[in-house]
Formats: structure tokens, C-alpha cells, sequence
């Protein structure tokens, strides 16, 4: 059987309350990836992060660069995978480095009505990284909770040229 992606997602929070309870539940995910450097070596993080889930869910700490081997690895289960990246710059690692992602969810920010361009809430780093996946076929949307629609639009407008995008 195959590793099958039910979820990417960027939350700097990685696992809480709505990802843990809501997002698992609704996807039908067996195991949750974090993608994040800095718990890979992490005792005590890894612990927590399993206290967060279910105990017949699975999370397991992963480099960028180690993301596509782990979803290429044959497995006597099906292991239906969440992926939570910690930011869009670990998610832009993961892609250039093998990983096959076809969508990439982002939680609407808190002041969502405010933002006009990409520029009123991502910094020039997040929106390289936002173009450089979407050149590689990743599809971006802003999404919350499971019942929320996906917003795809945003990640499509094209931004004037004073925006450097």
C-alpha cells in the first residue's frame, strides 16, 4: 500500500486544538508529519505532540529534504498522512527536494478582511515561496476549519508591479 497525503498544511502552532481535533477526524488521517528542523532531535516535543492526537494516530518529526522519501516508502497499512509544516519556507524545501504536493493549505489569518495583497500579510521571503511552489504546480488556499470553503482566489490575483512579486 501507499502513503496517501490527506492534508498539507502551514500552522506555525503545528498541532492544536483544531488541527489535532478537527482536521484528523474530518480527513480520516492515520498519521500526522511535522515538518519542522527544530524538534527533530526532540524527546520531549515528540511526547507532546503525541499526547495531542489520538492514540491510533502516528506523528513523526521530519527534515524538508526527508519528506519525499518518507511518502515514497511502501507500507503493509495504508497510512493516510497529514503534513503540517511549520512554515511556507519548510513547505518550499520539501517541494524543491522531492515532495509531490498538488495543495497547500494556509489557516485564514485573524484579519482576514484587511488583506488586499499579498504584501498585507506575507513578507517578501513567504511570497517567493509562495511563487516558487505554485511554478511547481502547488496549489495554495486559505482554509480553517474542515467546513470552511477553500479560498484559492487570493493566491491567483495578480499583484501590481509596485508589489515585486
Amino acid at each position: 500500500m501507499t502513503i496517501q497525503i490527506k492534508l498539507a498544511r502551514v500552522d506555525k502552532r503545528l498541532l492544536h486544538a483544531t488541527v489535532a481535533l478537527n482536521w484528523s477526524n474530518f480527513i480520516n488521517a492515520n498519521h500526522v508529519v511535522v515538518v519542522d528542523p527544530s524538534y527533530i532531535n526532540d524527546p520531549f516535543m515528540m511526547k507532546v505532540m503525541q499526547l495531542c492526537l489520538p492514540k491510533t494516530m502516528k506523528v513523526d518529526f521530519l527534515m524538508p529534504e526527508e519528506l519525499g522519501a518518507f511518502m515514497q516508502q511502501e507500507s503493509y497499512q495504508k497510512i493516510n498522512v497529514m503534513i503540517i509544516f511549520k512554515d511556507l519556507h519548510a513547505a518550499r524545501q520539501s517541494v524543491e527536494a522531492g515532495l509531490t504536493l498538488s495543495e497547500l493549505q494556509l489557516p485564514y489569518p485573524a484579519s482576514r478582511m484587511m488583506i488586499k495583497t499579498m504584501h498585507d500579510y506575507f513578507n517578501p521571503e513567504e511570497i517567493d515561496a509562495i511563487r516558487a511552489m505554485q511554478k511547481l504546480g502547488v496549489q495554495l488556499y486559505f482554509q480553517t476549519a474542515p467546513h470552511d470553503n477553500k479560498e484559492y482566489a487570493f493566491f491567483k490575483k495578480k499583484e501590481s508591479k509596485n508589489d515585486h512579486v
